[in-house]
């Protein structure tokens, strides 16, 4: 299922390289929110405009926890993805229809925000995911998951590189020095318009995973 403005594949360029705004968001600095209906806890990993509220965000990215079966917040005009990043297999189903996905660590499912899902099933027990939130018809988000290297010039918007396993080092192009993303880290790279930054990612333990979005906000 492919709401409007989502994508599964990834922008790529060729250019010059290029330098880009970089924030690196740790997992223990992550505030915890409880959802929209109450029914369970995020973690805000980045938001545009920076300073928004819940109310005028184009697009929201986080890390959730899933304790218990139960319903999804309806959050109406958006367009979410879900990807499981700890624990699992967990299994969601839309409430009108019937229709169902089983989720293990790794694996993603995209649905309207309007639409009535739910939790339906945790047989690993809780899991966590990573879930990015669109403003339907401003935002547009492409999502992958990532295992080995990686090298990539990045096009203009927001990239957010999640560790959900192991743990990776990193560089970007025209910046001096390695980081190291940890399990639950994320690295924010904000690409401005004739920007084309390297991005060379090394897994640093045989688990290493990653989730990558691309964000561009009309």
């Amino acid at each position: 299922m492919s709401p409007e403005g989502f994508s599964d594949t990834l922008p790529a360029v060729d250019g010059r390289a290029a330098a880009s705004g970089l924030r690196v968001v740790r997992a223990a600095g992550l505030r915890e929110i409880a959802w929209k209906n109450g029914g369970g806890v995020t973690r805000e990993i980045a938001i545009h405009p920076e300073g928004a509220g819940m109310d005028d965000f184009l697009w929201r990215a986080s890390a959730a926890d899933i304790d218990a079966p139960g319903p999804f917040s309806r959050w109406e005009g958006f367009d979410r993805v879900l990807f499981v990043t700890r624990g699992g297999p967990v299994r969601l189903a839309r409430e009108d229809t019937g229709q169902s996905v089983v989720l293990s660590a790794g694996q993603g499912f995209c649905f309207a925000g309007e639409t009535p899902h739910r939790c339906d099933e945790l047989s690993g027990g809780p899991v966590r995911d990573f879930n990015l939130m669109l403003r339907r018809s401003r935002a547009l988000g492409r999502v992958q998951a990532w295992r080995g290297s990686l090298v990539r010039h990045l096009a203009p918007g927001h990239w957010l590189c999640h560790g959900y396993r192991g743990t990776y080092e990193f560089e970007i192009s025209d910046r001096s020095g390695r980081d190291v993303l940890e399990a639950g880290d994320t690295a924010h790279l904000s690409v401005a318009s004739g920007e084309h930054p390297i991005l060379r990612m090394v897994p640093r333990s045989n688990d290493a995973g990653l989730i990558i979005a691309w964000i561009e906000a009309a």
